[in-house]
């Protein structure tokens, strides 16, 4: 069985034949869409947080080891997601599971203690579990950065619409360090959001890249990892 996936650390993300408004569009999506990859990790943090707190009553424990595999899963996508969208390969760390695990213990499900154990002992799980934890924090900034500075470049680009409206329901009356308080005020605020959305699109393949770096550093496999995966092979 094939134990590692490659991707290719050559990955041209920049759409084809398109220019720097079409890749900073599509970096920025594909951003938002590895936040939702951040966010269901978050969820299976949660998760297995509760799980481990609900151990000691005898409850929880069972589900331990299928929210590691489900862990484990989606950080697979995430190496892929890296070598597709930010030209970064990952090899999968993971060492093989062994045929052990699978065996069945009377009145227990099959291999649970063994495949706790197993999943427990892998240096990689608990690496997964530490990039959960920058992800959500450093991740989430490359990511959301280049949408947030589009979305935000976009809503100085209307304001001369909306100012009003907005400040007539008492909003705030602020974009950036101009003060909106009449349409002269209101059109100084497109330029500058013409700015801010330059800014986003511009930053979108690079802090892209910079995710991919991020996820490497901590999802590839150490060189222990590597040492027990080829002398396992």
């Amino acid at each position: 069985m094939n134990r590692t996936i490659r991707t290719n650390a050559t990955t041209d993300i920049r759409p084809r034949g398109g220019n720097w408004v079409t890749r900073g569009a599509v970096a920025a999506g594909r951003g938002v869409a590895l936040a939702g990859l951040t966010l269901a990790g978050l969820l299976l943090w949660a998760a297995l947080l509760t799980e481990v707190a609900l151990a000691p009553l005898g409850a929880g424990l069972l589900a331990v080891p299928g929210t590691l595999g489900a862990l484990r899963r989606l950080d697979n996508t995430v190496r892929r997601r890296c070598g597709d969208w930010c030209g970064v390969a990952i090899d999968i760390p993971y060492l093989p599971e062994s045929s052990a695990a699978e065996e069945r213990t009377p009145g227990q499900p099959p291999g649970l203690w063994r495949r706790l154990g197993f999943l427990l002992a892998d240096q990689a799980i608990w690496r997964d579990l530490l990039w959960t934890a920058v992800d959500i924090s450093a991740g989430c900034v490359l990511t959301l950065t280049p949408a947030g500075l589009i979305a935000w470049g976009l809503f100085g680009v209307v304001m001369p619409a909306v100012w009003h409206p907005i400040a007539a329901a008492g909003g705030n009356s602020w974009y950036a360090f101009v003060h909106v308080t009449s349409p002269l005020t209101a059109w100084l605020s497109v330029p500058l959001g013409l700015a801010f959305g330059t800014l986003g699109l511009w930053t979108g393949p690079r802090l892209l890249r910079g995710y991919g770096a991020l996820a490497h550093s901590m999802l590839a496999p150490t060189r222990r990892a590597e040492h027990a995966l080829r002398t396992s092979a």
